[in-house]
């Protein structure tokens, strides 16, 4: 599992090819996420949803939304990922403009975004340009302009959400669909894979056979993240180290410390001190 790293720059604009993305587990950031497949045939589960993506799929991740990507091929896949520091972005929304709003929705709700042929033309473009501009940041008037192209795509990104509406790319039944809903009811209970698969009349090691096929994760993987980022949240609301250890599940307090910093890449004391 690896761990978050936070950003050098207040954003990230990259192409990258590979048979897998770069964490392989289920896992969220402190940033928002834009990803566009180029080439490839991928799954990405956001939250308990499971969106198909093909080329030119656009799909979104907010701050702490539950995401990983499946190859369902024997074949690399090739994807855009920009990466938006919210409190970057703030200052330049407006009361009319909201830049942030495609991620401010529900979990796991409105994530995939199908792009016409001219749309993908068009964000490529603007993504080429200000990777170049990234690259060469002594030039003069470089850090004006990578901000202005960063701040276009943003505007671009809301316009396409925004007109995809209800048509946006839903998401695909899947197999887990069931596993994850119990988790995520159950979440702050005591989890076992005797008491899952009880509940939902299973064997428990088809049961984690099933989870693992499907996602190529644990089922406890997940149930990890997900504690993890709910305690997140219960920090950012003002609840001490030990009532967020309490209040998103975790009965060991050192364990919480140990998986929420192997997992985010900070101690829980250090994540509340900077919000």
């Amino acid at each position: 599992m690896r761990n978050e790293k936070k950003m050098a720059r207040p954003f990230s604009c990259d192409f990258t090819t590979s048979l897998e993305a770069g964490n392989v587990e289920f896992h969220m950031h402190s940033h928002h996420e834009i990803f566009f497949l180029l080439e490839g045939n991928i799954q990405y589960f956001a939250e308990n949803a499971c969106y198909p993506m093909t080329s030119g799929s656009l799909i979104l991740f907010s701050v702490n939304e539950i995401h990983k990507a499946v190859n369902v091929t024997n074949a690399p896949f090739t994807r855009l990922v920009i990466h938006i520091q919210p409190e970057f972005v703030q200052p330049y929304c407006t009361p009319v403009t909201n830049l942030l709003a495609c991620f401010h929705r529900e979990p796991g709700v409105g994530n995939l975004v199908l792009l016409s042929q001219e749309e993908q033309a068009r964000l490529l473009s603007m993504a080429s340009s200000l990777g170049e501009i990234m690259k060469n940041q002594e030039r003069f008037g470089n850090d004006v302009e990578a901000v202005t192209l960063y701040l276009q795509i943003l505007v671009f990104v809301n316009r396409a959400w925004k007109k995809a509406g209800s048509s946006a790319g839903a998401p695909l039944p899947h197999r887990t669909q069931a596993i994850m809903d119990y988790v995520d009811a159950h979440l702050t209970d005591t989890l076992t894979l005797d008491s899952i698969a009880g509940a939902l009349a299973l064997d428990k090691y088809y049961l984690s056979h099933l989870f693992k096929s499907e996602t190529g994760s644990t089922i406890f993987q997940y149930v990890l993240v997900k504690r993890i980022a709910l305690a997140k949240t219960l920090l950012s609301r003002g609840h001490t180290v030990a009532e967020s250890c309490h209040l998103s599940g975790f009965n060991d307090y050192s364990n919480f410390i140990r998986s929420f910093k192997q997992i985010t890449g900070y101690t829980p004391g250090q994540f509340r001190g900077s919000v």
